[in-house]
């Protein structure tokens, strides 16, 4: 049975719809992830051409962007253990649902 505003009383359709939200979110999630990955990449170029300046002819500006640089790094190792947390409880919820979509009725 269907109510008015489209939400399905059927245990199976409710399972779906949560099934297709978590693969969504994963969805965003993995964009999400590929974008910062590509940006940590370019910190950690940036990080290695910045020590070999620093060690050629050091200077504050160097030492301030060093510093900078070495803050951003950290920044983005962690936002992905944010996102790898959250995907694993995501992956979790959706084993979850996959299992209670295979049970016999």
């Amino acid at each position: 049975m269907t109510s008015d505003d489209g939400n399905s009383d059927d245990p199976f359709q409710t399972l779906m719809a949560e099934r297709y939200a978590i693969v969504a979110k994963l969805t965003e999630l993995n964009s999400t992830q590929l974008t910062r990955e590509g940006r940590r990449a370019g910190v950690e170029f940036e990080l290695s051409r910045c020590r070999q300046d620093m060690a050629a002819a050091p200077t504050p500006e160097l030492s301030a962007r060093l510093a900078d640089l070495e803050r951003e790094h950290l920044d983005a190792i962690e936002q992905t253990r944010r996102i790898e947390a959250e995907r694993e409880a995501l992956i979790l919820k959706l084993e979850e649902i996959v299992h209670r979509l295979n049970e016999p009725h």
